[in-house]
Formats: C-alpha cells, sequence, structure tokens
C-alpha cells in the first residue's frame, strides 16, 4: 500500500523540496500513503462526472512532530463552496453549548468583551453567546454557510483567517477576550501565517481554544479515514506547544475530550516569564512519545493494519452482494470519501448513501456516482444492512436509525475494523 513518491513532493511551497509546513524542517518520514483519491467533500452533481484525484500521503516531521499531507488544492477550491454543517449533529450542538456555558459559569467574561470564532461553521456555538449579550464575530470562508450564520444574527466575515485579516480586526475591535478555534486548525495550508495571526490578536488577558483531532487517534485508533485533503495538518501536543513558542504564545494546559473520537483541546495565552503550564501538557507530550507516534517503525506496522482493514470491508461488501443484501451507507462525510475511495467502490455494493443534510442529498459520491439520498428515502428502502461512516457519532445515528427501522436492521461500522454495532 505504501509507495514511496519523489523526495521533491512539495507539502509548502518551497522550490520544490519538501518543507515541514509548521517549522520549514525536511527532516520528514512517510507515515501512510493511500494513493490518489478524489477532495473528499467535492460531491458530483452527477452520477457520471468526471473525477479528479490527488496524492494523498501522510507524512509526519521528527523536529516538531507534525503530521501533514502535501497542499496538493487549493483552500478556495475546498471551502468556499463547503457542504458539511456543523448544526446536523445533536452531539456537536450539545458540545457547544456546554462550552459555552463552562466558560460563562467560570466568570471569563465581563461588559464590553469580545468573541472570535474561526472557522465558525452555520453558526452552531456561537449562537449561544447571543442570549447573554456577549459581542461575537464569526470568521467562515464559505459563503453558502457564512450566510446561515448570519441569519441568526451572528456578524460573520466570509474571508480565510490570515494574519492579515487579525491585523484588520485588532484595529476595529480591541483584543477579544476568547479565540475559538475548533477543527480549523488543520485546515489552513499556511499554517505559520495562522498561528501568526492568532499571537496578533491574542492580548495579555486573551485564551485561544484549539479542539483539533489528535494525531494519536489516527494511529492508536485506526482513524486513518479522518485523512483527507482538507486536513492538510495532523495535530499533536507537541507539535502545538513547540509552534506557538516559536509565534510568542505559550501552550498552557490539554483538555482530552470524547468528540470527534477524541480530540485535543488546546489552551494557548500569550507567552510570558513564570506563566502557568497544567501538568497536562507534559502528560499528553509523554503519552506521545511512549505510544510511538513519532516512530517510524510504528507507522510502518500501521500502514499494513490500514490494508487489512480495507481488503476485510471490501469482501464483507462483496459477500453482501452475493447474498443479496440491500446494503446502504450513512453519512456522506470525509470519512466515507476516504473509505469508499480506497478500496474503489461502486453502486453495486453499496446502493446509496444517506444523509439528513440537504446541501448534500440528490448529489453523488465519488468514484463512481453512488447516490446521496435522504433518510425517508432509505425507510422505504427496506435495507438490511447499513454501514454508517461517521463512526464517531455512531451511537446518536444507530438509535435514530433503529427508531425509524426497527431491531431487524443490522448497523455496522468499519473502524477501527468491521463490527456490527449491537441493540441496547
Amino acid at each position: 500500500m505504501v509507495n514511496e513518491i519523489p523526495s521533491s513532493f512539495p507539502f509548502i511551497e518551497g522550490r520544490g523540496e519538501v518543507f515541514c509546513r509548521g517549522c520549514l524542517s525536511r527532516n520528514l518520514f512517510s507515515a501512510l500513503d493511500l494513493g490518489e483519491l478524489p477532495i473528499a467533500n467535492e460531491l458530483l452533481l452527477t452520477s457520471v462526472s468526471e473525477i479528479e484525484k490527488f496524492p494523498l500521503h501522510l507524512r509526519i516531521c521528527l523536529d516538531c512532530h507534525l503530521g501533514q499531507v502535501a497542499d496538493v488544492i487549493t483552500p478556495e477550491r475546498i471551502f468556499r463552496d463547503y457542504r458539511y454543517l456543523s448544526s446536523m449533529s445533536s452531539t456537536f450542538l450539545k458540545h457547544a453549548s456546554d462550552f459555552v456555558n463552562e466558560r460563562v459559569h467560570e466568570g471569563m467574561f465581563t461588559p464590553n468583551d469580545w468573541v472570535l470564532e474561526i472557522a465558525s461553521n452555520d453558526g452552531y456555538l456561537l449562537k449561544n453567546f447571543l442570549p447573554l449579550d456577549i459581542k461575537v464575530i464569526g470568521v467562515e470562508p464559505a459563503e453558502n454557510v457564512a450566510e446561515i450564520s448570519r441569519v441568526l444574527g451572528i456578524e460573520t466575515i466570509s474571508e480565510f483567517f490570515s494574519s492579515e485579516l487579525a491585523i484588520e480586526l485588532l484595529h476595529k475591535h480591541g483584543y477579544p477576550k476568547l479565540i475559538i478555534a475548533n477543527n480549523v486548525m488543520a485546515h489552513v495550508p499556511d499554517l505559520i501565517d495562522f498561528i501568526k495571526g492568532l499571537a496578533i490578536l491574542c492580548g495579555p488577558e486573551t485564551q485561544i481554544s484549539i479542539e483539533n483531532p489528535s494525531l494519536a487517534n489516527i494511529l492508536i485508533g485506526m482513524q486513518f479515514d479522518t485523512i483527507y485533503h482538507e486536513h492538510y495538518s495532523y495535530l499533536s501536543t507537541s507539535a502545538v506547544s513547540t509552534l506557538s513558542e516559536k509565534n510568542g504564545l505559550r501552550l498552557s494546559k490539554v483538555e482530552e475530550l470524547a468528540i470527534h473520537g477524541g480530540s485535543n483541546r488546546y489552551w494557548l495565552s500569550k507567552l510570558a516569564p513564570g506563566s502557568f503550564i497544567h501538568p497536562s501538557v507534559d502528560r499528553v507530550q509523554k503519552f506521545e512519545i511512549d505510544s510511538g507516534l513519532f516512530n517510524p517503525i510504528e507507522w510502518e506496522n500501521y500502514s499494513s493494519k490500514v490494508s487489512t482493514i480495507l481488503n476485510d470491508f471490501l469482501a464483507w461488501l462483496r459477500l453482501g452482494r452475493e447474498n443479496n443484501r440491500r446494503i446502504y451507507g450513512y453519512g456522506a462525510a470525509a470519512k466515507a470519501s476516504t473509505i469508499l475511495n480506497a478500496i474503489d467502490v461502486d453502486p453495486t455494493l453499496l446502493l446509496a448513501i444517506v444523509d439528513v443534510s440537504l446541501e448534500k442529498q440528490q448529489r453523488f459520491m465519488p468514484p463512481h456516482g453512488t447516490k446521496i439520498v435522504s433518510p425517508q428515502d432509505l425507510f422505504a428502502a427496506d435495507p438490511t444492512d447499513i454501514v454508517i461512516f461517521p463512526w464517531n457519532i455512531k451511537a446518536e445515528i444507530a438509535t435514530y436509525l433503529r427508531s425509524n427501522l426497527g431491531e431487524n436492521v443490522r448497523l455496522w461500522c468499519a473502524i477501527p475494523n468491521m463490527h456490527e454495532i449491537p441493540s441496547k
């Protein structure tokens, strides 16, 4: 599965050389090569659309410990017309409201404070501040998604966050009390400029909260399906600490969260002598090292395990077709795209993929135009088996499906291996 690519293959712009996008080192090793795959969230308008494929190869920097894939696709292509809506999941909505309630309960805010969220999506988090009369501003480059948050009354800027935009915000509004950057730090090719922007807006009292799935979970939890082109970087605590300090910030605390199948919440503040550092920072960094996260041999073994999972899933689908099972997928997520394209699934193996988002319905998943349909279409189709691709919210989805289809339908997940989800 792992195919060596030329050493000239760029990770960031740099005269054809391989550079780490976090620290500019050339000291990277190959962790997992998934070959050439389509853009995960670029859903097709017709089942016979021409499909572009691009290399998807995870590498890890031995100097700053940042995982990364090459920026072979521009952010404008990926994010200007974006189909993912955070509000589609009750799990994510609760996670967002809990976060806001915790900050308010801590007494973080005083009159005239304001909050910035980078990659604010459809306003799923910032809307929780509105009843509290706390000023909020969202930055969301996808115009179709940003408009949804504006309807809620959230001031939303449809631009990519950058150091230049940070300067504009600072001049106009002053330092925010809180900067939220959930599931976005992994999505920017120019990571150095992104962190510089955070540093510009970080005043003496500013707290920065960054949430992202952990690189450790990709290795330990076999979560290779979270590797796709829009995820340019894969964060470790070691990388966040190193890159923050290079830009005048300090990682002061790490919270380990269950959301997204295992995420870290990194708390950053202004770098200052004697700044408090919570013991969680050293503890999580030690865990990363002890788990072999930066050991090339561990990743060689990992690549073989990924091949086995993919082959087993394809064999299961083929057996289902031979036995006339009516197999559907649930969740036209990027996770689904990575798995389905890695094994080149066609509609004879998976009859359709179900998604609650109107932004995705009636489109088609690459590689061969598997149709995306509504839950109502699924309920009318009398499926025998359903593969849940967003395994991070499988309990929520399983409850929903069984309440509409009964207990006889078989529900499955392919990660960390092919397994049936038991009834409660």
